[in-house]
């Protein structure tokens, strides 16, 4: 066992090669942590100004963290300072998401507001309207083409990639069978994704044809955090009732 930060945890992700996780917590801390030895192999104790609510890898040698006070920045671990800094948010960072082949990083926050960052010129690509939702989750679909984005209201809203504005389409409560907040989303297929709500059900729902495929599993309270493996067979959600299944 290991107790890797002073404060909670907020966010846990494996790195591309599966050798190392990467965390990020209250503590205001960013790290990477070997498995093998169970060590940190690269920290910062102060790696933003306030609690860092969310960290994604960035190919092998790269991390995004999102924080309290909409901070995002990017880092390399090869490095003691930020490499990226971006302040385009007013709110908590509640996702990121990599889009590898393009290059660049997209951040969803309590602001209302979706943003897109070139990580080869270093700057904002893109930012969407001031939305009517608090942005929660985010998860890509149909290779990379669509960025879904999970809302307090219960709307499931998707971007076109490169068309950042406003949504170009929307699952409602009522296609989805709850109008409870998306806390998390994991994409299935290029057409399926799971979605995780504050109900404490875990469901599944397509795109194009839009609609919900079923339940999947249940919490007592809301799902905070879900999981799906690589070949898209286990699923795994924890939840407010300090549960794991």
């Amino acid at each position: 066992g290991a107790k890797p930060h002073a404060a909670p945890c907020r966010s846990v992700k494996f790195s591309p090669d599966g050798g190392a996780l990467f965390s990020a917590g209250s503590d205001r801390s960013v790290q990477r942590r070997d498995l093998e030895t169970n060590r940190p192999v690269w920290k910062l104790r102060a790696a933003h100004a306030s609690a860092v609510n969310v960290c994604t890898p960035l190919g092998p040698h790269g991390v995004g963290t999102g924080d309290d006070e909409g901070a995002v920045r990017v880092w390399d671990v090869r490095q003691r300072g930020a490499v990226m800094r971006f302040d385009e948010h007013s709110d908590v960072v509640h996702d990121l998401h990599f889009e590898l082949p393009r290059l660049q990083l997209a951040s969803c926050s309590s602001d209302g507001h979706l943003s897109v960052y070139d990580l080869r010129k270093g700057r904002l690509e893109a930012r969407s309207d001031e939305l009517e939702e608090e942005l929660l989750c985010l998860a890509p679909l149909k290779g990379g083409k669509k960025l879904l984005a999970g809302s307090d209201s219960g709307v499931l809203g998707v971007f076109s990639w490169g068309d950042f504005g406003d949504f170009s389409d929307r699952l409602t409560p009522a296609v989805l069978g709850s109008g409870e907040a998306i806390e998390a989303l994991a994409p299935l297929s290029e057409h399926a994704l799971l979605f995780a709500s504050a109900d404490g059900v875990l469901r599944a729902a397509s795109l194009h044809p839009s609609r919900m495929l079923g339940e999947v599993g249940r919490h007592a309270d809301p799902i905070e955090a879900l999981a799906v493996d690589a070949q898209g067979a286990l699923a795994a959600t924890a939840a407010h009732d300090g549960t794991v299944r």
